[in-house]
């Protein structure tokens, strides 16, 4: 296959995408249709003692088995409700066998002895267990029962969990959603659930009938969301957004919030990373600018966090909300231009404590095995390479470098011997020295020692995740406390991330208007990993040696000088690297008459960094690069603090509703960096880090910063008759690091929608009962630039008059007083459709976005003493299209299986860069116009990631060699597509866009399964159609004839081993005027998360005072499938985990 030929591959996934994305919206409707109105099973008879004629007749054997679940599996067998107080009913142990017997029979036996007694209710319904004891019947005050049916069919449930709220006393309705229930008063709460059904809150209000309707898991709109300062119903909302539940990943081990976003969000797109530490790149709907950081800005519990993803717990997190058309994110204005992320953490409720305790344990192993090359083909890699070096020479014998043992019969020992003037008379031995071994390697080689280098660098990483949490609330306060321990290993020796995490939550009701709280976390991360090193493991000769005799590591195991030990950091890197911070919201909300409603919150963040590095004897930095050792300390600390003024008013006047925000905010921000090092410690290395002084080259450096920000915010939402909805806003915001002319920026937005179903002439009985069209426009803006950006900066440089050295300064880049804000402006229309009594729900997003003023650093001619000046340049496109599709397939009783599906595709353009206008040459012709930056293959009119090069078709073959020659190559070299057939390789006639780098598409698709005590939850995503870099193929330049393949698995072309796909050991390049890269298909489908749960029974876990206790297993990036010779297709060259886990979640 030509892996190289990117629009072919483009095409090829082009029509994947085209035919399997329909077939996924089609089967989900088609099972939705299929499965729609069957919710209710077949009414079962009713027991009834009157009539022993029609008494269910049942068979049972129990044998030591608890009365709860003894009573449970009898309900069952008869498919009748059951209600009895679980602190009445006691853990008697039953052993009883019957055959035929009535139901009451059976009764009668389980319950003797224990002062209880059955009966059916007052509606003959439900079987009642009471007791016997009058004084104990005095406890029970009121008796209610009722029907729980769904809001929209008006059927009846069965089987739903109804709850006294704050105690274990609890029913479930029979086959008719009936149910009978004894509560301590009639001003109880009922607590009502159902899978597949919104949790539901029922005061008894005095009543002792009640009618209960509940709702389908809201995927039509109803859910309340996290919007820019507030919330919102999702149906009032006229911009882009897209939610997740952290009840969908908590139960996967995940290490950060960027983990739970990968593939599951249309839009966002993001990278897994390798590390231990997990995370992951984000990016929403496109790269927005070319030099600036472009991504998104983090809203934590209500304000703008700076801070690092890392310091959050995944744990402690609710939902996640990612707002991604410019009007919901531009009342963030100054950093909002890259979409926004709202994290929403956990809170209490009144009610009493609940503890959570959750355990997690797993291990990693790479989603590949890319090992070295060992002894047999270390040996057959190292002739091949030198039988490279004497082509076309008929001097040297094509088998002088064959092993004796494989000589063909035509060839004897003593005449391959003498192929060689001196040979050794030991045959294997001369073979060794012909392939250019080391006299180590030699020996060790005769000796039969080798070193498998994979398995002492590489090892399967043990994780470890444990949270504990209270929470509940008082009258006037509810809480929040956690606290998490996490310690991860990674898949190469050495590579280890631990952190400690705690978060307390807090809310207290001083009166009726005046509210205090806080929100505060703190976390403790150690990142002093020293891992062992892949690069050196690749080269690292099967032949080497760990360690000297005296058992001290041996630093060039073979003997190449410049061969390293793979496990020489791990070993002999002395290094700490403590990182603690802390980031609180406290804040005071006041209540106004008039319902006008006052926010103040202070958010101070401070983390310190601490850093400590010793090279010893045992590395090369510690003894050839610094001899003596080297040493440094480094010590960072950032501080920043910010205040938001938060105004609000909300009224409603007859068919008009109005929601006011103003906000006023000011920040400032102050970074302190040093580091210090010394080497050549006297008289030895031994302290290390703590003894600096002791080296004669002390050095020290200094980076302190400090930034400030305001802004000022307004914002209206106007909902008229409850269909037609405007939002209008507009933020200007001040920056310290743009210029002295333009320190301010402007954001305005403007936004509406339309609810259609909501009109006098929509059916909402029809097959698309519900339609929302919505339209947003606004302005957002990048400050992610350098503090001093604006300014011009000096650097120091040394001088020496002939008898001492003094220090001067010199400008390095030039200073811009007009440096102003990057800006984009976007368009996103949209469309929230509900299918089938929303069953079905959809929502579509195509938006258009343009960044002017892009900020990039423009390098300057050295003529003008400057090197560089970051400048407003250029202009970037963005369109794109996001989908997705929610899906309540099937809700029954005792199986449900819901939906979600993720579709999305962006395509941006460089539409100028720097202004320069010329003629230039491109694909061999010449072209008047702005010119193209060939040096960062950027070209207007063609995306950011657009790839230019030498379209690879393959490798010329022994057939072609005459033609290779007309090019000054070989057979085994590669071939590219010659554009205009000179007979040469020039760049800007035969280069071609034959790709992109980031991909075309994206897609994922969620299956949620729950079988009563049961749960499976599957995660599929693809990114698909895109090119990975991959100049590894291009490498035959290096001491190969002294090293191992430093490549690893990867093939290469031999006269006797042909292949299409890569090059022969020595390849040419010189041939491409330019230079050539080379690229992997980047394209891959993972089944990237796995669970399996089961719940215990809560009759069994109520006996340990247990609210909920469940067991799961788990697996990330279970199965991958690509084409991508490197480790993996995100992680490219280092090796990605998969990840198998088993937990434990505990609620008392």
């Amino acid at each position: 296959m030509d892996k190289n030929n990117g629009y072919a591959l483009f095409l090829r996934r082009k029509k994947i995408v085209l035919r399997v994305f329909p077939l996924c919206i089609g089967m989900i409707l088609l099972v939705n249709m299929a499965f729609a109105g069957q919710i209710s099973p077949v009414t079962a008879s009713l027991l009834d003692k009157s009539n022993d004629s029609q008494r269910p007749l049942v068979s049972v054997h129990f044998e030591n088995e608890p009365l709860p679940g003894v009573l449970q599996k009898l309900a069952r067998k008869v498919n009748v409700g059951i209600s009895y107080d679980t602190q009445v009913v006691p853990s008697k142990l039953i052993t009883y066998q019957g055959k035929n017997e009535s139901i009451y029979t059976v009764l009668k036996a389980a319950l003797e002895g224990t002062d209880l007694y059955a009966t059916l209710s007052e509606n003959r319904k439900v079987i009642v267990i009471k007791e016997k004891k009058v004084q104990q019947l005095s406890k029970i005050q009121e008796k209610i029962t009722g029907t729980v049916i769904d809001a929209q069919s008006g059927e009846t449930l069965p089987g739903v969990n109804i709850l006294v709220k704050g105690t274990t006393r609890g029913a479930s309705t029979d086959v008719n959603g009936a149910f009978e229930l004894e509560v301590p008063s009639l001003q109880d709460t009922l607590v009502v659930s159902f899978i597949g059904y919104q949790t539901k809150e029922v005061p008894i209000d005095g009543q002792t009938e009640l009618n209960i309707e509940m709702e389908q898991q809201a995927i039509s709109g109803d859910e309340i969301i996290v919007v820019g300062y507030g919330t919102q119903e999702r149906q009032d909302f006229t911009g882009s957004v897209s939610r997740i539940e952290a009840d969908d990943y908590n139960k996967q081990s995940v290490s950060q919030l960027t983990e739970m976003l990968s593939g599951t969000i249309p839009g966002f797109y993001s990278q897994q990373s390798a590390s231990p530490a997990g995370g992951g790149s984000m990016e929403v709907r496109g790269p927005t600018s070319i030099s600036a950081n472009t991504d998104p800005m983090i809203i934590l519990d209500g304000v703008i966090y700076n801070g690092s993803l890392r310091d959050i717990n995944p744990n402690d997190i609710e939902t996640i909300d990612v707002l991604k058309d410019a009007s919901s994110a531009a009342v963030y204005g100054s950093r909002a231009a890259n979409g926004v992320v709202l994290v929403t953490t956990k809170k209490g409720a009144k009610g009493k404590p609940t503890i959570s305790f959750s355990s997690k344990v797993g291990v990693s192993t790479p989603t590949k095995d890319r090992k070295p090359l060992g002894p047999e083909e270390y040996l057959t890699f190292r002739a091949d390479y030198f039988r490279e070096t004497t082509r076309n020479n008929p001097t040297i014998s094509e088998y002088f470098y064959t092993n004796p043992d494989d000589l063909p019969n035509s060839l004897s020992i003593d005449e391959w011997l003498n192929l060689n003037d001196s040979p050794n008379p030991d045959p294997y031995t001369e073979y060794l020295q012909r392939l250019n071994l080391y006299p180590a390697e030699q020996e060790n080689a005769l000796a039969g020692k080798t070193v498998d280098w994979y398995d002492l660098v590489m090892n399967d990483g043990i994780r470890q995740n444990y949270d504990i949490s209270v929470s509940g609330g008082l009258e006037n306060l509810n809480y929040y406390w956690s606290v998490g321990y996490l310690n991860n290993e990674g898949l190469i020796k050495g590579d280890e991330y631990s952190t400690f995490r705690t978060r307390l939550n807090l809310e207290y009701e001083i009166n009726d208007w005046l509210v205090i709280g806080t929100n505060t976390q703190y976390s403790s991360r150690d990142e002093g990993d020293t891992p062992a090193s892949l690069a050196l493991m690749y080269i690292a000769s099967p032949f080497g040696e760990v360690r000297n005799d005296d058992g001290s590591l041996k630093l060039r195991p073979y003997g190449d000088p410049s061969a390293y030990n793979p496990l020489m950091n791990y070993y002999g890197h002395n290094r700490d690297r403590k990182i603690n911070s802390i980031f609180s919201n406290l804040y005071t909300q006041i209540t106004f008459p008039f319902n006008i409603e006052y926010e103040f919150s202070f958010q101070p963040r401070l983390s310190y960094t601490n850093e400590l590095n010793f090279w010893g004897e045992q590395t090369i930095t510690g003894t050839q690069t610094y001899p003596g050792g080297y040493a440094s300390r480094v010590n960072s600390k950032v501080s920043d603090w910010m205040v938001d003024n938060l105004l609000t008013w909300k009224k409603e006047i007859g068919i008009h509703s109005v929601n006011l925000t103003f906000l006023y905010n000011i920040e400032k921000k102050s970074s302190l960096y040093e580091i210090q090092s010394n080497q050549n410690f006297a008289p030895n290395a031994n302290l290390g880090y703590h003894g600096l002084q002791f080296g004669d080259s002390p050095n020290l450096n200094n980076i302190d910063t400090k930034e400030t920000a305001d802004a000022l915010m307004g914002r209206v939402n106007y909902t008229l008759l409850d269909k037609y909805i405007l939002t209008a806003s507009v933020r200007r915001d001040g920056y310290s690091a743009f210029g002295q002319d333009q320190p301010r920026a402007v954001f305005p937005a403007l936004a509406g929608a339309w609810r259609v179903s909501n009109e006098h002439f929509y059916n909402t009985d029809w097959f698309v009962n519900r339609v929302k069209l919505r339209v947003s426009w606004g302005i957002n803006g990048n400050r992610s630039i350098g503090a001093y950006s604006a300014l011009a900066s000096l650097s120091s440089t040394l001088d020496y008059d002939g008898s001492s050295v003094n220090v001067g300064v010199e400008n390095s880049s030039l200073a811009n007083e007009n440096l102003a804000w990057e800006q984009t402006t976007a368009l996103n229309f949209g469309t929230d459709i509900g299918i089938l009594n929303d069953r079905l729900g959809i929502s579509a997003d195509y938006y258009i976005g343009t960044t002017k003023d892009v900020l990039m650093n423009r390098r300057l001619p050295i003529i003008t003493g400057f090197s560089n000046v970051t400048a407003n340049l250029g202009e970037l496109k963005n369109r794109g299209l996001d989908i997705s599709i929610t899906s309540n397939n099937i809700i029954k009783p005792d199986f449900s299986w819901s939906t979600d599906l993720a579709f999305s595709f962006n395509r941006n353009e460089i539409v100028s860069l720097y202004g320069d206008l010329g003629e230039y040459t491109l694909l061999g012709e010449q072209h008047r116009g702005e010119l193209p930056d060939f040096s960062n293959n950027w070209f207007p009119g063609h995306a950011i990631d657009a790839v230019w090069d030498y379209d690879i078709s393959g490798v010329w073959q022994m057939e072609e060699a005459e033609q290779a020659a007309e090019y000054n190559m070989l057979p085994g070299d590669y071939k590219a597509e010659d554009v205009n057939n000179d007979g040469r390789y020039v760049d800007v006639e035969d280069k071609q866009f034959i790709g992109h780098t980031k991909p075309r598409f994206h897609i994922g698709l969620r299956n949620n399964f729950n079988m009563g005590p049961f749960g499976a939850n599957i995660f599929i995503r693809g990114d698909l159609g895109h090119l990975i870099p991959f100049n590894e193929a291009l490498r035959g330049t290096l001491s190969h004839d002294r090293r191992n393949y430093d490549m690893g698995p990867l093939p290469y072309w031999t006269a006797e081993n042909k292949n299409n796909e890569y090059a022969r050991l020595r390849p040419k390049h010189t041939a491409y005027g330019g230079g050539i890269n080379f690229y992997e298909p980047g394209t891959f489908v993972r089944v990237q998360d796995v669970t399996l749960n089961y719940s215990l029974p809560h009759s069994l876990l109520e006996r340990f005072d247990v609210n909920s206790m469940s067991i799961y297993l788990s697996s990330r990036n279970l199965l991958t499938f690509d084409d991508f010779a490197g480790w993996d297709p995100e992680s490219r060259m280092l090796p990605m985990p998969k990840t198998y886990t088993i937990g434990i979640d505990l609620s008392l």
